[in-house]
């Protein structure tokens, strides 16, 4: 008996070490999410919907991308160099004949240069070819309560950001409810849709509200799906075209290219490509 109670205590010992010692799991979804959907739901959104797109298996928090977006700065020159090379222009111009009916009926329809248009999809996606890896819901999802003091402290952000933070949250929370918005009318699972760490989805890499407000058609059918070449060409057309581009004024191509991306050196990339296209 003796040994039998000398073998219970190493295994009771044993028990309470693992106990210690073994990492506390937390939820991997944000506590903060309970009230972020009551205000999806008092903004209208159908309280059905919102819990079933929340509980999905899919829905996955993104601390990787409330780091980066919190801590961003302003963008070096350099990192549009790799866009400035013969073999960029030589693929750019083999886009432009290969799409010469979709850029022509964009012009015709927007009165946008066919070359501006391949020089933002070139910049935005390398033509089509690298549109994101990360679920656009959980990016806009994540970044939506990045300003609560929970994810600021799971997270180990600077409390120092709180301005920042609450400024990109509520960036977020508009562009989540506008995407939830259009999922739901459109019937389209929220799940479907990657694009990068910053939300921006497709070959035009839109964000939700310019989807909604730029999202067109390149056949004129009123289906949008912004990762064929037909209606990324449209949409780039149709927002620079309510940015205020004209063909025939110059200084017009660089205030509407700006309004697609707030970067000086963005805009002397896609214009110096659009000259050279």
């Amino acid at each position: 008996m003796s040994g039998m109670r000398h073998q219970g205590l190493k295994i009771f010992v044993f028990l309470v070490f693992l106990a210690i010692c073994a990492p506390a799991f937390a939820d991997p979804l944000p506590v903060a999410y309970v009230d972020l959907k009551y205000q999806l739901v008092r903004k209208g959104l159908d309280k059905n919907f919102v819990n079933q797109v929340f509980a999905d298996s899919r829905n996955s928090f993104l601390p990787d991308v409330v780091r980066k977006i919190a801590y961003l700065r302003k963008e070096s020159k350099d990192i549009y160099k790799k866009f400035l090379t013969p073999q960029m222009v030589a693929r750019g111009r083999a886009y432009m004949q290969a799409h010469q009916q979709e850029l022509s009926r964009a012009e015709a329809r927007f009165g946008v240069a066919p070359e501006v248009i391949v020089g933002i999809l070139t910049v935005e996606s390398d033509l089509g070819n690298a549109t994101g890896k990360y679920p656009v819901f959980n990016v806009f999802a994540s970044l939506a309560v990045m300003d609560t003091p929970e994810v600021i402290r799971e997270v180990g952000l600077d409390p120092a950001l709180q301005s920042r933070l609450r400024k990109k949250a509520a960036w977020a929370k508009k562009e989540l409810l506008i995407f939830l918005e259009y999922c739901r009318a459109k019937k389209v699972d929220p799940f479907f849709y990657n694009g990068s760490w910053a939300g921006a989805m497709g070959f035009c890499q839109f964000l939700p509200s310019s989807l909604k407000s730029c999202g067109v058609s390149g056949k004129g059918d009123g289906k949008v799906d912004l990762f064929t070449h037909e209606d990324a060409i449209a949409s780039i057309a149709c927002y620079l075209h309510q940015s205020g581009f004209n063909p025939g004024n110059r200084a017009s191509w660089r205030r509407a290219v700006y309004s697609y991306n707030h970067s000086e050196a963005y805009v002397d990339t896609v214009l110096t490509l659009a000259s050279w296209y």
